[in-house]
């Protein structure tokens, strides 16, 4: 088995650094976030920062609240 103190070994998961889809910032997907996705059987890296995540799922939740159709009110600048 294959687990260093440390926790940059753990089940062979190394710190990486990605970049936002959004806001094309970069962020760290640690060894803890790696083994979360693994533990869900999440099989890519994350495309969005936490910031970005969190913003994208208000939007998706608002979005499914009962809405249906398209309003210029929430999206302004397009």
């Amino acid at each position: 088995m294959n687990q260093e103190r440390g926790g940059f070994m753990d089940n062979g998961f190394e710190p990486k650094i990605l970049i936002c889809c959004e806001c094309k910032q970069e962020f760290a997907f640690t060894v803890a976030a790696q083994q979360y996705f693994a533990e869900r059987g999440y099989a890519e890296d994350p495309k969005r920062c936490k910031t970005c995540h969190t913003q994208h799922k208000k939007i998706q939740r608002n979005k499914h609240s009962g809405e249906t159709e398209f309003s210029e009110a929430h999206y302004p600048e397009l």
